[in-house]
């Protein structure tokens, strides 16, 4: 994140900064130990209180130097965010009447506002005369008999320093609730601070397994719970082909970025009497004995493998360029379109008959998507089947994606809503489109109307992809308007 990029965004609790927003904060602090950028919004009593806690040097020397402390951080201070915000919203809600009061008195006749000044004026007085309501001046102001609430400029003035009051209270009250859970937040904190790394250390767990099981956690730590949930993270291993799933999610595009990438044929290359010590700069091609050491570091991880080996297919790598080396004329040069690097939006049955091993295996695997996402930095989209859909973009808004991981499952199985979302997702949203669509459910859902297919057709026409997971052995009937569905059928389901 870009330091100006740290900007406030007014479409929440009535001016109140955005998750989004938050979560930038905690992240470039995390990545950097900066926080200069959000000085600007210390009147704000969540970033002042963040700002106080990342001000800290211990803290900041432990999150900088251990990438497990920096997660524990990040989530534990998430989950405080959200539940400001959701106070924030219920305060705003608690004010809709008045606010839509406020918004009725811009639009009074003039017979009206003459007719109702004084009780509004009372009324308001009443509120917040002691919140510095100046009675007094806007009794003198309203009823003169040149102007008065005649004056627009007057009754205007009126109604911006009620709405000003409103506004005030609010962030009082948002102030109220963050020194009164201060205390508490920071020794939850400390807590998981000193708690997890040691842990994490003493029993040896990888960053990776401790990354996606303490996602299920809510940012509290107990090493009793982390143990369950251990065993859902472990359901990878059990089931090999959930990271087979993972390996195809997500289309590779030209490391670089381009829209299209170069290719050539009839190219040659020699490398005589070759030493390390001739180095003239440094190339792009695929001369595996010339890598430079952060190709090894790609080669050598898992998860960039296949970005390694799309790097090699088209010479993209860097290398070492050596005086020696000597290159022949390429006879040919052409273009060819780049592959989309593939945003994602995964479809969770949260359904019922998901309950027990299903919603593990579906939970497991998303754990590991997800994780994947974040660290290569990739677009996704989460999506939940049940009675309600809960939408969750795993880039921008982490509290939900914590969230979502704790939800379990239950609800109906209508595909629609859920198909609907995603249509407008992949519609609406350029970054979404030539998406890889993927389904995680036991495929115990009714068929939509012929319509919905059709979208589904038109969408693969322009390169999205629509891949399933299908857990145990039900009948499926939505098999041909899939591009591919794995299947799992050693697996224990809900009896419904």
């Amino acid at each position: 994140m870009k330091l100006n990029d740290l900007t406030p965004n007014s479409s929440q609790a009535g001016g109140t900064l955005t998750s989004a927003f938050y979560l930038q904060l905690l992240q470039h602090f995390v990545d950097t130990g900066s926080y200069e950028a959000a000085l600007p919004y210390l009147e704000d009593a969540l970033t002042a209180y963040l700002i106080e806690t990342m001000a800290d040097p211990v803290i900041t020397a432990q999150v900088l130097s251990d990438e497990v402390s920096a997660r524990v951080f990040l989530d534990t201070h998430i989950q405080f965010v959200a539940l400001c915000l959701k106070k924030a919203q219920y305060r705003l809600q608690r004010t809709t009447a008045e606010r839509h009061q406020i918004k009725k008195a811009e639009q009074w006749s003039l017979s009206k506002r003459e007719a109702g000044w004084r009780a509004l004026l009372a009324q308001i007085d009443e509120e917040y005369g002691e919140d510095g309501f100046e009675r007094a001046f806007f009794e003198q102001e309203l009823n003169m008999e040149e102007g008065g609430v005649a004056d627009d400029g007057k009754w205007t003035y009126f109604l911006n320093e009620w709405e000003r009051l409103l506004r005030a209270r609010m962030e009082s009250e948002k102030h109220r609730f963050v020194n009164e859970r201060k205390t508490m937040e920071q020794r939850l904190l400390q807590t998981n601070l000193r708690a997890v790394p040691s842990y994490i250390q003493n029993h040896q767990i990888g960053n990776e397994d401790f990354y996606q099981t303490w996602a299920l956690m809510g940012g509290r730590w107990n090493s009793l719970e982390f143990e369950r949930l251990q065993q859902v993270a472990r359901l990878q291993r059990k089931y090999p082909l959930l990271m087979e799933v993972v390996k195809t999610m997500g289309r590779k595009a030209d490391p670089l970025g381009n829209k299209h990438i170069g290719t050539t044929s009839g190219r040659s290359e020699t490398m005589e009497h070759a030493s390390r010590s001739d180095i003239n700069g440094i190339t792009m091609g695929r001369n595996l004995n010339a890598l430079l050491p952060t190709e090894w570091a790609h080669y050598l991880d898992a998860e960039l493998e296949d970005v390694f080996l799309q790097k090699y297919v088209t010479g993209q790598l860097q290398t070492f360029e050596y005086q020696s080396n000597q290159l022949h004329a390429t006879r040919s040069l052409h273009q060819r379109r780049a592959r989309p690097q593939g945003p994602m939006i995964v479809c969770v049955d949260r359904s019922g008959s998901m309950m027990g091993e299903p919603e593990k295996v579906a939970l497991s695997l998303l754990m590991r998507l997800t994780e994947w996402c974040q660290k290569t930095r990739r677009d996704c989209y989460l999506i939940g089947l049940a009675v309600r859909t809960l939408p969750v973009d795993v880039m921008e808004d982490r509290a939900a994606l914590l969230c979502f991981f704790q939800q379990r499952a239950t609800g109906g199985t209508d595909a629609r809503c859920m198909m609907d979302q995603t249509f407008e997702l992949i519609n609406s949203h350029p970054r979404y489109r030539g998406a890889d669509v993927l389904w995680i459910t036991d495929f115990r859902i009714p068929l939509p109307p012929a319509s919905y297919f059709a979208e589904m057709e038109r969408l693969q026409q322009a390169d999205t992809r629509f891949y399933g997971l299908q857990l145990g052995v039900a009948e499926n009937h939505w098999t041909k308007y899939f591009d591919r569905i794995f299947q799992l059928n050693d697996i224990r389901m809900a009896v419904v």
